[in-house]
């Protein structure tokens, strides 16, 4: 895998396809081959797909003392001046679609547009987590690692939402009815605050569910393909 040099960490990623670029950006405790079905239908529409693994992820290790959501955010926008392709598309599952939301929120001028599938614009609650991944004293490794209250990538969550109006780029926002992570009624607000954004919920389909989904195939592949390149 080739690496560029991100804020003191030697950030890996993938490339494969031609045309515009997406950078597309992966869940939390996996790595960008985890994205490998969903780029693969983006490069099928002509596009120029890379795919990173953020910090702590994957081959690209994490020196720094956190992994907060706003150090991730800083990456992400570094990685992308290095890249030298700006203004760029981007897609995010999960973790990587609220680093691709804060990212657009600070600098919307990067970004050409937006795909955020399964995510949300605030992290989700504690009582949340505890429900899903158990209390913090019995998570293990990755896990624990990446939800630490203290130093996880669960930290920084912390614009309003009326912060997001400043994204101006075409959006597509994808959720499940069920899913265990993020309430679909968030993003239903967020569609509300975007001035250019479509959203689709998938009916009877939690967080996972959404991986490989027939609906969230098409809906991806509709808007590269009407989306200015």
């Amino acid at each position: 895998m080739p690496t560029i040099r991100v804020n003191g960490t030697d950030m890996h990623y993938t490339e494969r396809g031609d045309g515009p670029t997406v950078v597309a950006l992966h869940a939390a405790t996996v790595s960008s081959k985890q994205l490998g079905w969903l780029s693969s239908a983006v490069v099928h529409e002509g596009f120029n797909v890379v795919t990173p693994d953020l910090r702590g992820h994957g081959e690209t290790p994490n020196p720094a003392p956190d992994m907060h959501l706003p150090r991730l955010v800083e990456d992400i926008l570094e990685f992308i001046y290095l890249l030298g392709r700006t203004p760029v598309h981007a897609l995010g599952y999960s973790l990587g679609g609220a680093v691709a939301l804060y990212a657009a929120q600070q600098r919307p001028d990067v970004f050409r547009s937006l795909v955020l599938l399964g995510t949300n614009y605030r992290a989700p609650s504690e009582q949340r987590l505890r429900q899903i991944i158990g209390p913090p004293e019995a998570r293990e490794g990755m896990v624990q690692e990446v939800f630490d209250t203290e130093t996880g990538c669960i930290v920084g969550w912390e614009k309003p939402l009326d912060a997001f109006r400043t994204i101006v780029a075409p959006t597509l926002i994808i959720t499940g009815d069920r899913d265990e992570f993020n309430d679909p009624q968030d993003n239903l607000d967020l569609y509300k605050k975007l001035p250019n954004a479509e959203l689709l919920v998938v009916p009877r389909t939690d967080h996972l569910g959404l991986v490989r989904h027939p609906m969230v195939f098409r809906a991806v592949g509709d808007f590269y393909g009407h989306v200015p390149r």
